[in-house]
């Protein structure tokens, strides 16, 4: 049997977060950086002229891989705060974006390799911008179902709209 939906209206008990787990996500970019400085450890100890080649490119291989990680981790979206006033979209090393539910002009779940949820927003200036994230994001169903109820004005696919209706009765199921 499929697991039960848990989706619920946040309109009344706002300001709520939805972030990932922050003990894992260091401890993920701590292990990166530890294997960074070992891999240079390793290079500056014992790689010699007389290294095989296998030994001199594998450790620039594993500080390469490290550095990804880390810099993903801090670039990628950390935290959805919705409050009263807009939704704030949070990273770790770049600035955070405010969009008030006035500005939402479209919400979409694109799917390339992967699914993405895809908000399209006028920011001060007038320009229409994007931000898009992976499906991946914790609670992202019930993010989508927030953020289609408080921006009003958002105008949705009609894919999506099956989907919100589905998520609309399996919200209303739980009160």
């Amino acid at each position: 049997m499929p697991k039960k939906l848990k989706i619920q209206y946040i309109r009344d008990r706002l300001p709520v977060v939805y972030r990932y787990n922050q003990g894992f996500r260091w401890f993920m970019i701590f292990l990166s950086f530890l294997m960074i400085v070992y891999s240079v450890y390793f290079m500056t100890l014992f790689v010699t002229s007389d290294t095989p080649a296998f030994y001199k490119m594998m450790p620039l291989i594993i500080c390469f891989v490290g550095l990804d990680s880390i810099l993903r981790k801090i670039t990628s979206l950390n935290s959805i705060t919705f409050s009263h006033d807009g939704i704030r979209f949070g990273y770790i090393a770049k600035r955070s974006t405010f969009i008030t539910y006035e500005d939402i002009q479209s919400l979409e779940l694109l799917r390339k390799v992967t699914y993405y949820m895809q908000i399209a927003y006028r920011d001060k200036d007038g320009k229409v911008r994007q931000i898009k994230t992976p499906a991946s994001f914790p609670h992202v169903l019930e993010v989508i179902f927030n953020v289609a109820d408080l921006a009003k004005s958002a105008v949705i696919p009609e894919k999506m709209q099956g989907v919100l209706d589905y998520l609309k009765a399996s919200a209303d199921n739980e009160i």
